[in-house]
């Protein structure tokens, strides 16, 4: 997740106009503006009329700009913060004493949640297929080798990393689509969803009319906003010297871009646009309060004001003896005494009752006693409070607990999925947003790699269908077992079966595909040989030059002996 650098907006997501330590309000029910998470519409016909004056487009997205930066950028940030580990806890206003505890302890749940979420869903890298029978296996090669390189290319997997948790934090999650300079190269990056917006036509369908990315960048100590505006054809380039509520001047020539409608994509977690965890900000700094508190009873005990009942006697006196241990007496032979203060660094006290004067009546005497003044704590109740804090933050959002007993590794996987049952309803949706954003990416490639002619079609990519693989906890043994099944079966091809054990394996198809082959091709070499060694000892048998032969009597005096030459022949016979 980007960490924002504008310390303005940053301030917009705490109590203006400067946010300091102690001044945030807590579980007071107000959070944010109504329209923080608003989707921006406009009519086509109005955004025709004037896209393709740079000055007008200027004019109409400054509009667009300065609500998004006042009302919806505070609660994106805050989303952000509390990701971090920046939650309100921070600023919250205790108004607590100056001589008391004052900690601020902010719980990492946030993280923790979207965490466990984008490993879930993203942990795995999800799998294009491609299926058209219209296209022939050549076509199809270069076609999948296209899709290869760029994913390749642009790390696709931790793409999706980032984008999951710009998503599950935020509700929403933006990427853009660029040529790289001087090259045909297609990149894809995410976003920050606190500098990025989309805005639609007002149709059921919900067409992008354009995208605006606006940042910061602080270059020899001087603010510069820079504003791109993306059409769908066109790239306008605007930059602000003061804030983006400024008036925007061009910066630099129009740009095309071939991508054939709006090169960025909006991903939403929900229809509601609303992050994993967001519903329970107030369960979240209620944990946070607890926790605090708790340590500020704890500190302030260790701080405790004493008590005193009675005297306190600040020397005590010891008597004076000889080196024999007597007790030695002044010349009116009183016994000698010797006055010491007490250290009271060695924590101890001389307390004495305090003695009263009462006129015409006996004393009144004080008892002495010291004890600490503190407060009676429940660990108990806290405990359970704090328990029940945790288990509703993991119910609601549909979050296992992983330090859960009962959560275990010696879960079978039938066990498991009940555990994660919520988490998967969820999911499902979350999948089916997501791939709707995945084709839209894919469309976007098709358009452009068809501009530049290295598709027959830009239709072709439609053809590829993302599949999410959950990173559960697997059991490798009972995977194998299920795969062996399977395959018994003779109703799944070996291409599926090793497609699946890749995550037993590590080993993706494709390579096992390839080792296979060459183990195939070993294989036959070996068998060759074999076979070649089996034929040259058939040949010795047969010539009677086999070592066992030579061993035997009168070897080679039988039909197979070797002719001998025609002159020697003819001088024995002369002979």
């Amino acid at each position: 997740m980007s960490n924002n650098n504008d310390p303005r907006a940053w301030a917009m997501s705490l109590p203006s106009p400067y946010p300091t330590h102690g001044k945030q309000a807590m579980l007071t029910g107000d959070r944010f503006d109504f329209d923080a998470n608003q989707v921006y519409r406009m009519p086509a016909d109005n955004w025709e009329a004037i896209k393709d004056d740079p000055a007008k487009v200027a004019e109409l997205v400054q509009k667009y700009i300065t609500d998004h930066y006042r009302l919806q950028v505070p609660r994106i940030i805050t989303l952000e913060r509390y990701y971090n580990g920046d939650n309100d806890i921070h600023y919250w206003a205790s108004h607590k004493a100056p001589n008391r505890a004052d900690n601020r302890i902010a719980s990492g749940l946030p993280r923790y949640i979207t965490n466990i979420r984008v490993g879930y869903q993203f942990g795995n890298p999800i799998k294009f297929g491609y299926d058209n029978s219209d296209v022939d296996d050549a076509q199809e090669a270069v076609i999948t080798d296209l899709l290869k390189d760029f994913n390749a290319d642009n790390s696709e997997q931790y793409h999706e990393m980032v984008m999951g948790t710009n998503l599950v934090t935020t509700g929403r999650a933006y990427e853009l689509m660029y040529v790289r300079k001087d090259s045909n190269s297609v990149a894809v990056r995410p976003v920050d969803p606190a500098n990025a917006f989309i805005v639609y036509d007002t149709t059921i369908g919900m067409h992008s009319l354009f995208a605006v990315r606006y940042y910061l960048v602080r270059f020899d100590h001087k603010p510069v906003f820079y504003v791109d505006v993306y059409t769908d054809s066109k790239i306008y380039h605007y930059r602000s010297d003061m804030n983006p509520n400024g008036n925007l001047s061009v910066d630099g020539p129009t740009e095309d871009h071939y991508f054939g409608k709006v090169p960025m994509t909006e991903y939403s977690l929900a229809d509601n646009r609303m992050g994993a965890w967001e519903s329970k900000l107030d369960t979240i700094d209620a944990y946070d309060k607890s926790l605090s508190e708790m340590a500020n009873s704890e500190e302030d005990f260790n701080n405790s004001i004493l008590v005193i009942s009675g005297d306190i006697e600040d020397e005590y006196k010891e008597t004076v003896t000889d080196a024999e241990g007597k007790q030695l007496y002044d010349d009116n032979g009183n016994p000698l005494v010797r006055v010491r203060k007490i250290d009271p660094t060695k924590n101890m006290m001389f307390l004495k009752p305090r003695i009263i004067d009462n006129p015409g009546s006996s004393p009144t005497i004080v008892p002495t006693d010291a004890k600490y003044l503190t407060k009676e704590l429940n660990a108990s109740d806290w405990q359970t409070y704090v328990d029940q804090l945790m288990k509703d933050m993991h119910k609601d959002t549909n979050t296992p607990d992983m330090s859960d007993e009962n959560f275990s590794g010696q879960a079978t996987g039938a066990a498991m999925s009940y555990k994660l049952w919520g988490s998967d309803q969820e999911i499902a949706t979350q999948e089916a947003l997501y791939t709707k954003g995945l084709m839209r990416r894919l469309s976007l490639l098709g358009n452009y790699w068809n501009h530049i002619k290295l598709l027959p079609g830009a239709d072709v990519m439609d053809s590829f269908k993302p599949t999410f693989t959950l990173n559960l906890p697997k059991n490798d043994a009972e995977i194998i077992t299920n795969l062996k099944s399977l395959k018994d079966t003779g109703a799944i091809s070996d291409e599926t079966i090793q497609d699946k054990a890749a995550d037993v394996t590590g080993v993706p198809k494709e390579q096992e595909q390839s080792r296979m082959a060459d183990q195939r091709k070993a294989d036959q070499k070996t068998v060759q040989s074999i076979g070649l060694d089996a034929l040259t000892d058939s040949q010795k048998k047969a010539g009677g030059l086999d070592d066992e032969s030579d061993d035997k009597p009168g070897a080679g005096a039988g039909t197979d002996r070797p002719a001998t030459p025609a002159g020697r022949r003819q001088q024995s016979s002369n002979g």
